[in-house]
């Protein structure tokens, strides 16, 4: 499902910590006295020089649980990924199976996320204190995104109660803003769907992210900056009227050997509220405002619906 290219979905959104945050880098303090005992991982980034970011690996890994709970909640199937009985581990055993027939195979987050036989769908970025969709860097956000605070720790034996380890030292991010891009190619609308209801989550409270969540930290929000949906490979001004404002999946297009993957077809979406482009062979709608986004992303959610109900009845 990743020979052709059909279907794009770009979404710029921003994390900020509503309270410590801490994405523990592995280095400890060690001989380096300038270090903590657990810092917030850094990378040398081009504009901003030495900063604390959050990894796209921690904000998949992050959404990519909470989805397979979102999944398990409404008894639809999903694979311990780290498991012998992965859609991965399952692949392996099966050699020579064409892209279409390992896609069956796949468990409904897999079929998002992808495993080791097979590509993901969603990519995530890194997430830095710079929001790309403002050309000049603003200094201010630099510097507000940058706080970070010492926190101190113990560890109590379970015995005495007294103080087994410590105290040490944490790095925590209070303050600031992350910006970074969810990327889907090659989607269905129940894919936007579930993703919509994890991302609604993060926004308010429900999924902390990083070390230490039992304990309070990891709380973040995350806000909608940008959505643009695209279609590449069409032309003129019938593609344009047709795909303008308007959320296609995969089934909606003329998509090789399409019945072999098992798609369950989906109507198309009417969305609101977009400014569309068409060049260069590829029609693109852009929303800007905040509720627009909300609302569309919201639309998908039935589709997500259907889908479950569609697995329910096939596990029957």
């Amino acid at each position: 499902m990743h020979k052709q290219l059909v279907n794009e979905l770009r979404l710029w959104f921003s994390l900020r910590p509503a309270g410590p945050l801490l994405i523990k880098s592995g280095k400890g303090g060690g001989a380096a006295p300038m270090l903590l005992d657990m810092n917030f991982v850094r990378v040398h980034h081009g504009e901003l020089g030495d900063t604390v970011y959050l990894p796209g690996s921690s904000l998949k890994g992050t959404l990519r649980s909470y989805s397979e709970k979102i999944a398990r909640t409404v008894n639809v199937f999903c694979c311990d990924p780290l498991g012998k009985e992965s859609c991965g581990q399952r692949l392996e055993r099966q050699r020579g199976l064409d892209s279409a027939k390992k896609y069956q195979e796949l468990c409904t987050i897999c079929r998002i996320f992808g495993h080791m036989p097979v590509a993901s769908h969603v990519r995530f970025s890194d997430a830095y204190p710079q929001n790309s969709l403002v050309k000049e860097f603003d200094q201010k956000l630099r510097d507000d995104t940058n706080r970070t605070e010492e926190r101190d720790g113990v560890a109590i034996d379970r015995v005495s109660g007294a103080v087994a380890v410590g105290p040490f030292q944490l790095e925590v991010v209070t303050r600031g803003e992350f910006f970074g891009q969810l990327h889907l190619r090659n989607f269905q609308l129940w894919q936007v769907g579930l993703l919509t209801i994890a991302l609604r989550d993060i926004h308010e409270g429900l999924v902390p992210i990083g070390f230490a969540k039992s304990r309070g930290l990891g709380q973040v929000q995350l806000n909608y900056q940008r959505l643009e949906i695209s279609y590449p490979g069409q032309m003129g001004a019938l593609a344009t009227q047709r795909l303008g404002n308007k959320l296609a999946g995969v089934t909606s297009f003329n998509v090789t050997n399409a019945s072999a993957y098992d798609f369950e077809p989906e109507e198309m979406l009417e969305l609101n509220g977009g400014s569309v482009e068409a060049e260069w062979g590829r029609v693109t709608t852009r929303y800007d405002n905040v509720e627009a986004i909300r609302s569309n992303l919201r639309a998908t959610v039935p589709a997500w619906a259907n889908y479950v109900a569609h697995r329910q009845r096939q596990a029957a």
